[in-house]
């Protein structure tokens, strides 16, 4: 390329007169990296909100958790009336009628927090308790695998039943005094 054509282009340049072929090609380029750009933003804030679901499925199984423990340390502190199998029942936020509800008043308002949450205790082994804390975890299974079946919703599930949603099983050794 001459001395003289270098020239001309830089001064053509500097005028803002580009030649016809290259003429709108910023444009293009500008409108290209947008898209590019909001696909990402978009796919950032799919990603965001799988975390955030995700994330309150850990904090119900921790709740879950609590709740069980706390429920086998009531156990331990009552024996008798659990060695009555008094306990043994699938127990919801709305249980009423049963002799031990008093008792568990402030525990079944706890239980509440959990989405249709419910617990089964079984002392059929007694001094073996297994205590099993289910609740519709559907939200967080879906913000994990958008692809998982429909699950088993309702209240008072089972760990049969469920197929998925969320349960915390505890099995604990009672003192047989």
């Amino acid at each position: 390329m001459s001395k003289h054509c270098t020239a001309r282009r830089a001064r053509l340049s500097r005028l803002g007169a580009l030649p016809h072929r290259a003429r709108g090609l910023t444009l293009i380029e500008v409108l290209v990296t947008m898209v590019l750009l909001g696909i990402g933003l978009v796919g950032l804030a799919g990603l965001q909100l799988r975390g955030m679901q995700v994330n309150q499925g850990a904090t119900y199984r921790s709740q879950a958790a609590i709740l069980a423990e706390d429920l086998a340390d009531r156990l331990k502190v009552d024996p008798v009336t659990a060695k009555a199998h008094t306990y043994d029942a699938n127990w919801s936020a709305v249980t009423t009628g049963s002799p031990v509800q008093p008792l568990l008043a402030d525990w079944l308002y706890r239980l509440g927090a959990l989405p249709a949450g419910c617990v089964n205790v079984s002392t059929a082994n007694y001094p073996q308790v297994t205590i099993t804390v289910t609740w519709d975890d559907t939200r967080a299974i879906k913000g994990a695998n958008p692809t998982a079946g429909a699950l088993v919703t309702g209240a008072c599930l089972n760990t049969a039943a469920q197929t998925g949603n969320g349960s915390y099983v505890l099995v604990t050794e009672l003192a047989d005094s």
